[in-house]
Order: C-alpha cells, then sequence, then structure tokens
C-alpha cells in the first residue's frame, strides 16, 4: 500500500497539465486495445468502509448487426472469472484496480446500439464465497487473519497482502470461532473489535491499523485541483463512554472501560463538543475477552470505531490516479471550521466522455 506523500504540483508536471485522460485495461495478462474497443465510461471505486472494491465499463458500437454478433470477439474476452486490472491517468498512467470479472450484461433496446456493461470486483469480493466455518483453537488472531487473506491470492483474486504492520493484534490470545458467516463479514466483524481497516489496494489486501496513522496523501485547495467539498458534523450514535465484559478462564465477569478518543486527528471529540454525551454508555459483552486488559483495549477499540463517524463529507477533484482509501488527506482554501485532514474511507474514479474526475468521501473522529 502506496505510503508516499504527494504535492499537486509535481503530480500536474508528471501528468503534464492534466490533459488527454487514458485508460489502460488487461484481461487475463492481454492489453484490451481501446482504440478498437470503445470504452465509453469507465469508474474505479475503492473502499475502506466496509465493502470490497469494484470496476465498471461499458463497451458500446461494437454489435454487428448483420452478424448478429460482437465485433473483435469482445464477449468472449471478458467472461466472468477473467482476470482484470486497469490503469488510468493521462499521458502517463498508474494502477488503479486489480480483480476479477463478477459479472457481464448484455443490454439490447429499440433505443439504442446494444451495449456490454462489465462489473469487476477485488479479492476481497472472492471471500464473500468462502463460508467455511473456522475454530481457532489456540491460533492466534493475526495467523487466522493471514490465512483467510492467503485464499484469495492463491485463487489469483490477490497480490498480496499485509496484516497488522503494527504488531497490534498480539495482545488479543482469545480463540476466534466463525459461524455461518463469509470470511469477508468476519474479516469486516474482527476489524470493528480490534479497531483495524479491511481495504485492497492494486492487487494488496490490507487489514491494519490505518486510523492510527496521520500523514496526508496530499494537500488539496479549493480551485486548485479540489472542485468541490462538504463537510459535516453529527452526533448520531455518538457515546462518550465504552465498557466491555467478558469472563476470564474461571468465568468470572471482568470489564474494560474507554472515555477518550484517541483517533481522528485534531480537534474536539463528540463528548467534548456536547459534554451531555459523557452520561451516554455502550454496553457490550465479548466472549473473546478473557482478562480486563483485553476488554479495554477492545473497548478503546469501539469507542474509536464509533467517534470516526462524528465527521464525514465528500468532495470532487480533478482526476489523481495516487489517491487510494484508508490514507488521509488535508482540504484548505475554506474557512477554517472546514479545513483540516480527514481520513479517506472511499474514492472513485471516473472516465467520462466529460473527463477523469476523482470522487471521494472522508470521515473523522474530531473537529475544531
Amino acid at each position: 500500500m502506496d505510503q508516499g506523500s504527494y504535492k499537486i504540483s509535481e503530480l500536474e508536471k508528471k501528468y503534464e497539465k492534466f490533459l488527454a485522460p487514458s485508460i489502460e485495461i488487461t484481461l487475463d495478462g492481454k492489453k484490451l486495445d481501446t482504440s478498437k474497443t470503445p470504452i465509453t465510461e469507465l469508474e474505479v471505486e475503492l473502499s475502506a468502509g466496509g465493502s470490497a472494491g469494484g470496476c465498471t465499463f461499458t463497451v458500446d458500437s461494437l454489435f454487428d448487426y448483420e452478424k448478429s454478433e460482437w465485433k473483435n470477439e469482445i464477449a468472449k474476452s471478458v467472461k466472468v472469472g477473467t482476470k482484470l486490472e486497469v490503469s488510468g491517468g493521462y499521458v502517463k498512467r498508474s494502477p488503479l484496480f486489480y480483480g476479477y470479472v463478477d459479472e457481464s450484461v448484455m443490454e439490447h433496446s429499440n433505443a439504442g446500439a446494444p451495449k456490454l456493461k462489465i462489473f469487476g470486483i477485488d479479492g476481497l469480493g472472492f471471500l464473500m464465497s468462502c463460508n467455511e466455518p473456522i475454530y481457532g483453537g489456540k491460533t492466534k488472531s493475526k495467523e487466522i487473519i493471514t490465512n483467510i487473506l492467503k485464499k484469495s491470492v492463491a485463487a489469483g483474486f490477490a497480490k498480496k497482502f499485509t496484516v497488522d504492520s503494527g504488531n497490534a493484534l498480539k495482545e488479543f490470545t482469545t480463540p476466534l470461532v466463525k459461524e455461518r458467516m463469509d470470511d469477508f463479514r468476519f474479516l469486516q466483524l474482527l476489524a470493528q473489535r480490534y479497531g483495524m481497516t479491511v481495504t485492497s489496494i492494486d492487487g494488496e489486501l490490507v487489514f491494519d491499523a490505518l486510523w492510527k496513522e496521520s500523514e496526508s496523501i496530499i494537500k488539496l485547495t479549493m480551485g486548485k485541483g479540489l472542485l468541490s467539498f462538504t463537510k459535516r458534523v453529527c452526533l448520531r450514535n455518538q457515546v462518550g463512554k465504552v465498557v466491555v465484559w467478558g469472563r476470564d478462564v474461571n468465568e468470572k465477569f471482568v470489564q474494560g472501560t474507554a472515555v477518550s478518543v484517541k483517533t481522528g486527528g485534531k480537534g474536539k471529540s463528540a463528548a467534548q463538543l456536547a459534554p451531555g454525551l459523557k452520561g451516554a454508555v455502550l454496553r457490550e459483552f465479548s466472549e473473546f475477552a478473557r482478562t480486563a486488559e483485553e476488554c479495554t483495549r477492545l473497548a478503546q477499540a469501539r469507542l474509536d470505531g464509533l467517534s470516526m463517524n462524528l465527521v464525514s463529507g465528500e468532495g470532487v477533484c480533478i482526476g489523481i490516479p495516487e489517491l487510494i482509501p484508508g490514507r488521509f488527506i488535508t482540504v484548505d482554501g475554506m474557512e477554517s471550521e472546514t479545513e483540516g485532514v480527514y481520513f479517506l474511507s472511499k474514492v472513485t474514479h471516473s472516465f467520462t466522455a466529460e473527463g477523469y474526475y476523482t470522487r471521494f468521501e472522508v470521515k473523522g473522529g474530531k473537529t475544531e
């Protein structure tokens, strides 16, 4: 996962003033000739907020009415299960998506020429089809998560994976159990429990504490690359305290408490903005906590996760291939209450007849 930082001026030079948007699609290792296969629109959606990433593109004006078939054998080239890679940018391109064709749709209508729509999904999507139960025994959490992600790499739908680079999971030793749940949902459950994020970036599956990082991938200024930005602050579902209960090895109750938000950047938390929220308490029982220390860590992760919904927003900027979810972004050129650093929860790269634009969604646990 890219850990670099960029300046808009440097990217402007790299992409020659962001002129002439271009894409490159590779199917099972073979590049699709876009000069012979007109792609009318393409969209890549990357998420670090609870969903798998996806890619869609539309092929138009390639149907031979006399022969009643698709030209260039395009329909045969994009069968479901085909490995799909997408790069995008301008004169120079950067990788945007790695996954496989999940669905193909052929649309016929009296109102216009037939269209072929292709839907791709990343390696996390494959894990939605994996439903085997897991009985952890003495296997640690990190090893279980690693074994799950290995499935997608082994199937060819991902290149590699990163799990818990900060080694925070070593503190959790309670055996894990998974029943009646697919692997993707299980990873999301564990991410919520441990204060982690699950995402897929250019074929790399990531399960890590991305909220804990704070360095911005880029600073965007309104009118200079940033075309629009909306920020909202909402106290809905915010709490001032989280208490997690568990049972120790002797079946005695243990508990841990968290009252201070430790993520989300600078500023004030929900309880600091509205002191009345200090009396709003969330109590949960965990079958996976055996000590007071584990309860406390789980409570802190839960509080931090809830706090990240205090601030949300979305923006649109010129097409920037380097923009990915799971990193932070700085926006300025507006009033001080809106300017700041936000966590990127979703990034969408869109290529249409109007050009190449990047939409993004953000969130944060604190605000000024």
